[in-house]
């Protein structure tokens, strides 16, 4: 007869395994259709790195709108409908506003940042992230940082013009200024001269811990020894990086800088120490620095990239480009030596904002927005999506429906000329939005009305100036033409910048821009 002990160890490794065998061989009751997947991985093995979109697309043609699968042991969906995404992430926002955990992160590079970060901010930091930025982000706040947009763009157009064809710490340069002085109200030259290189470079080793952080999706991962593990080893370094742009942000917030304009930082700091603030809007610098930073990083990546692929793509086509030259040489001005207006008239462009809105959707820098999690069981046209799952959402295929897009893979500005939605007359303009790059529902970018001002007086001022001439192919195909991160962005270009105004006219600008930032953020 076998003893209790014998009997209770059996029983506990019979349970333990049904646990095991239930979480990572298991589809939830009545969970939507997809693959089946493999033990301990799920369908990670299917989903091919930086092409997730791609894999999802191929899966909604099969299993319909909603798809069910499997991140290691975690429940996942993707949805691949406007619809769906409105029923859900904008109706039921209360439940699906929250970010899945991202250990790695979470855990080893910012821990005191755990819900305050953007990528991973609980709801409550969101809705004070929209609260405090709201100022400066949309209405008035946001038309008071246009002469500050029109100069650095300036700039950034007679670097590309001096640069002799190699001007991506140019662009890395402008993509990182105009935020920068958003919020410390100070110029970029106050940070030191390696502070953008410096800051791009950490940009780019903590989105590769993101993007691979295969320990956030299968847990025993996290046990492995650093030796084993190139997270583990990386991860104390990136830290210290990350860590080190947030806080010279802050110090540099700090100085008076003699400007005319005061940036979100300083005014975060004046505020908060107020004691007659709102206790909502009263935050410790350590939450200040955090949530700016985060900010600051959010922006950085998808800028740089969405820049890059409108050139790619008006250089691609240049009937485009004559057209929107068209457009521009009318408002701003066409003879060689004559100087830009004080204030560029974005309503004055309407085909030049068509040409950005029709990158967005032909090609979306984040193809899957950040995910969000179900915090409660919830049912959807027949089936049940548990409480805990992950929701992504596949913004590329949505934006390429051929139900609502004509020749959706074109690259086709006047789709929104047409229709400000950009789909095909007869269909349903019912709770669909002309993109959906910037997410949806609570979670919507906050910088949104920033990145169009910025990039649209930019784009104005480079197309003014240049001609956009290929020196080779051109692939905007999404498989072999672009690197995939946090952001999408082209393969390096094959194309030159060619001057269309003398350079008289350049140099009185870039001189005309100087002054101009001398009196908004000071020296």
């Amino acid at each position: 007869m076998a003893s209790p002990t014998i009997v209770a160890s059996i029983a506990a490794l019979t349970l333990a395994t049904w646990a095991v065998w239930r979480r990572f061989f298991t589809r939830p009751a009545n969970f939507p259709p997809g693959p089946w997947g493999l033990p301990i991985v799920g369908n990670l093995h299917q989903i091919p790195q930086g092409l997730p979109f791609l894999a999802f697309d191929g899966w909604a043609k099969k299993w319909g709108p909603i798809v069910g699968f499997k991140l290691g042991s975690q429940n996942a969906v993707a949805l691949h409908d406007a619809a769906l995404v409105h029923e859900l992430i904008v109706k039921k926002a209360t439940v699906f506003s929250a970010r899945p955990p991202r250990y790695v992160a979470q855990e080893h590079v910012i821990p005191e940042g755990k819900h305050i970060h953007p990528v991973f901010m609980n709801n409550d930091y969101a809705m004070r992230l929209r609260a405090v930025t709201k100022d400066y982000l949309s209405g008035a706040g946001l038309f008071k940082l246009a002469p500050m947009a029109k100069a650095i763009g300036m700039r950034l157009v007679y670097d590309i013009y001096q640069s002799d064809g190699d001007w991506a710490d140019d662009l890395a340069q402008w993509a990182i200024t105009t935020p920068v002085a958003l919020m410390t109200g100070a110029p970029v030259k106050a940070f030191g001269d390696n502070f953008t290189h410096d800051y791009h470079q950490m940009t780019i080793v903590f989105e590769e811990i993101m993007v691979s952080g295969a320990a956030d999706i299968i847990p025993f991962l996290r046990w492995v020894p650093a030796v084993l593990s190139d997270w583990k080893r990386r991860a104390p370094s990136i830290r210290k990086a990350v860590l080190q742009a947030y806080d010279t942000l802050m110090s540099v917030a700090k100085i008076e800088h003699g400007g005319s304009f005061r940036g979100l930082i300083p005014a975060l700091l004046s505020q908060s120490a107020d004691p007659a603030t709102a206790p909502d809007l009263r935050m410790s610098e350590t939450e200040i620095k955090i949530m700016m930073g985060g900010l600051l990083d959010a922006g950085f990546a998808s800028t740089v990239a969405t820049f890059e692929t409108i050139v790619l793509a008006l250089t691609k086509h240049p009937n485009v480009l004559r057209k929107v030259q068209a457009e521009i040489d009318e408002v701003l001005g066409a003879g060689d030596e004559v100087l830009l207006p004080e204030h560029i008239d974005r309503a004055r462009l309407p085909y030049l904002h068509a040409c950005v809105m029709e990158v967005l959707r032909w090609h979306a820098p984040t193809p899957i927005p950040l995910p969000r999690e179900v915090e409660a069981d919830v049912e959807v046209r027949g089936y049940r999506i548990p409480k805990g799952t992950t929701v992504m959402t596949n913004v590329w295929t949505i934006q390429r429906d051929p139900e609502f897009y004509d020749d959706p893979e074109s690259f086709i500005p006047e789709r929104y000329l047409r229709n400000p939605l950009g789909i095909k007359d007869g269909t349903s303009t019912q709770n669909r939005k002309p993109l959906y790059t910037f997410g949806f529902g609570r979670r919507e970018c906050p910088g949104k009305d920033f990145f169009f001002q910025q990039m649209e007086i930019t784009m104005a001022q480079l197309i003014w100036a240049f001609d956009f001439v290929p020196t080779g192919p051109l692939d905007t195909d999404d498989r072999t033409g672009f690197v995939f991160g946090v952001a999408s962005r082209p393969n390096p270009l094959n194309m030159k910048f060619i001057p269309r105004r003398s350079p008289d006219t350049l140099l009185a600008e870039k001189r005309k821009a100087d002054i101009a930032l001398d009196k908004i953020l000071g020296f």
